[in-house]
């Protein structure tokens, strides 16, 4: 039942919704791939299932997120931080855990408010150790050896268990971070690849979410985006190499945006842990979205600071809830059905 389940969120959460001039057509074909590469099996589902076998309580998880650069989105985009909350407000009531979430320095009050928005308790180290299903706010660098270094130190002091990046882009071949459309945006991404990687060499379990096949993860699908995308196999920049990340996670999960894919996850988590309070309301997810973009977090699609998501609306991010929470409820009841 629940890889039934697993499946209805999985479809639900790809449903593509892009709009003319941005690459369209490729959310199936990279879905398609990710599930292949992984056994078949959902992949929100995937992602909950390694969560709950993984994470217990006073474990410690790292969840990083932050995408955009200027002149368009100096703080960031509404698509990551939502998704990387919703995930950690799942984790803590789900498990007891304490998660840590880390973006760069410009990104921090979006992500910031979005926690606030959606009821995380927000603490120093020190309390939140002391508080099961706390988080901590962490600033990554966004120079090369600050981000070997912030890899390292993050791994040493918590020792997670397991490591989540959401929206998060990766390098290419040649070490450069592209956008969607092939443009260098190594100077002003934070190198969380480092955290992920690192976390691989020490078997700590790692998990990625994406749209476009340059955020962290997408390496397991790599000749597929190279194909698909517009600029997967060559980009815009000098390096010439395209905008397809190489580096890979445990478990990659693919979805329309990289806040669906976060959602559906948490939504098989209420559903393997009968419990439907693990996902955000659709009131709770207007206000997180909300909140970002008052603290200039910007639409991925347009560019502006605006409370939509990838070109899709509010009214859209708490539909695609309310949706989530009809296909949990249902699948934790059962109906006789007389007639």
């Amino acid at each position: 039942m629940p890889d039934i389940i697993g499946d209805n969120i999985d479809r639900l959460t790809c449903v593509e919704m892009r709009i003319p001039g941005i690459d369209r057509g490729i959310i199936e074909p990279l879905y398609r791939a990710a599930r292949e590469a992984q056994g078949g099996s959902p992949l929100t589902l995937r992602a909950a299932r390694l969560l709950r076998e993984r994470v217990k309580a006073d474990d410690a998880v790292l969840i990083v997120t932050g995408a955009g650069a200027p002149p368009y989105l100096p703080y960031g985009e509404t698509d990551g931080p939502p998704g990387a909350v919703a995930l950690a407000r799942a984790i803590g009531r789900g498990f007891g855990a304490r998660t840590v979430l880390v973006t760069e320095p410009q990104y921090m009050p979006g992500l910031r408010a979005a926690a606030a928005a959606a009821g995380l308790p927000v603490l120093d180290d020190g309390l939140a150790a002391q508080r099961p299903g706390a988080a901590v706010l962490r600033t990554y660098p966004v120079d090369d050896d600050g981000g070997r270094r912030e890899a390292k130190a993050l791994l040493d002091q918590y020792r997670p268990a397991a490591v989540i990046a959401v929206e998060k882009l990766g390098p290419n071949a040649k070490g450069v971070i592209h956008s969607l459309r092939g443009i260098d945006g190594t100077a002003h991404t934070g190198k969380a690849h480092h955290l992920v990687e690192t976390a691989r060499a020490r078997q700590v379990p790692t998990i990625g979410f994406g749209d476009g096949g340059n955020e962290l993860g997408c390496g397991l699908i790599y000749e597929t985006v190279r194909r698909v995308l517009e600029y997967g196999a060559r980009c815009q920049c000098p390096c010439g190499d395209g905008m397809a990340t190489t580096v890979k996670t445990d478990v990659l999960v693919i979805s329309n945006t990289s806040n669906w894919g976060a959602y559906g996850t948490a939504a098989c988590l209420a559903l393997l842990q009968r419990d439907p309070a693990l996902l955000p309301t659709p009131d709770e997810e207007r206000r997180v979205v909300e909140q970002c973009a008052q603290q200039g977090a910007g639409d991925g699609m347009a560019g502006l600071p605006i409370p939509w998501v990838d070109g899709t609306s509010t009214e859209v991010q708490e539909a695609m809830l309310t949706l989530l929470h009809m296909i949990v409820a249902n699948g934790l009841r059962t109906l006789r059905r007389p007639f």
